[in-house]
């Protein structure tokens, strides 16, 4: 019997409004619950005003939470990725890299939000098989370049 699961992850944030704006807006996240310093998004994660979690973890406003910006990055995915990508230039946000395709073949971009959290956002894997198959890629060379089983992307083709 599992006594622990895994809920969400919950980053803390210097402006909850501000992120609370750019997750709506650029990421069109839907909240579940908004408690005012604690935000949490529908099937995502939570957003914590940044000195109220401290107040809460540490007794007191410390400053004792450190972050090392660059460690942590919140992975989304998108089968509309062209469109995510205008959306993203569209607006005055910080891109670390534009549309891309990995070594695995996965179309991926990256940015950062306001507390310079890491975003990516990548096409679904089943995304990248079906377009690789589309481009009549033999399908033993999608599984080497997508390290994916091949019995698996068989299944997947024949879905599509």
């Amino acid at each position: 019997m599992t006594l622990v699961k895994f809920s969400m992850p919950v980053i803390f944030v210097k402006d909850i409004s501000v992120s609370k704006q750019f997750y709506q807006d650029v990421l069109a996240l839907e909240i579940e619950n908004d408690f005012g310093e604690n935000i949490i998004f529908k099937n995502a994660f939570s957003i914590w005003q940044e000195k109220r979690a401290e107040e809460i973890i540490f007794g007191s406003f410390k400053n004792e939470i450190v972050k090392e910006k660059k460690n942590l990055e919140l992975y989304f995915e998108s089968s509309d990725i062209e469109t995510i990508n205008k959306r993203i230039k569209a607006k005055n946000i910080e891109i670390i890299h534009d549309l891309k395709e990995e070594p695995w073949g996965q179309r991926t971009l990256r940015f950062y939000d306001p507390d310079k959290f890491i975003i990516e956002i990548a096409e679904p894997l089943d995304a990248v098989i079906i377009r690789l198959h589309k481009m009549k890629v033999p399908i033993k060379e999608i599984a080497k370049k997508t390290q994916m089983k091949l019995e698996y992307i068989k299944i997947v083709i024949n879905k599509d």
